[in-house]
């Protein structure tokens, strides 16, 4: 059974591709514009889901350092091992 990471991946491939087909057969600029800024919406997502990729343990310190309800949350769970 393929996971939804799978999914995710050939839906955006999918939606890119279909954009990039699209944006430069339309000839009204409002479209085209709309059609551009979801094109680069998408594409920022997966670039974003890049990154969680790449990055897990270094994204997921930033997000816990950032709070201190989870460092000291992370410090007790530490002392207790």
């Amino acid at each position: 059974m393929v996971d939804v990471d799978t999914y995710l991946h050939l839906i955006g491939g999918e939606a890119l591709i279909i954009l990039g087909i699209v944006i430069p057969l339309l000839d009204d600029k409002a479209h085209n514009r709309a059609l551009s800024l979801l094109f680069a919406a998408v594409l920022g997502l997966m670039l974003v889901h890049l990154v969680s990729h790449v990055l897990p343990k270094r994204l997921a310190n930033f997000i816990y350092s950032s709070h201190h309800a989870y460092r000291s949350l992370q410090t007790q769970e530490t002392q207790r091992i």
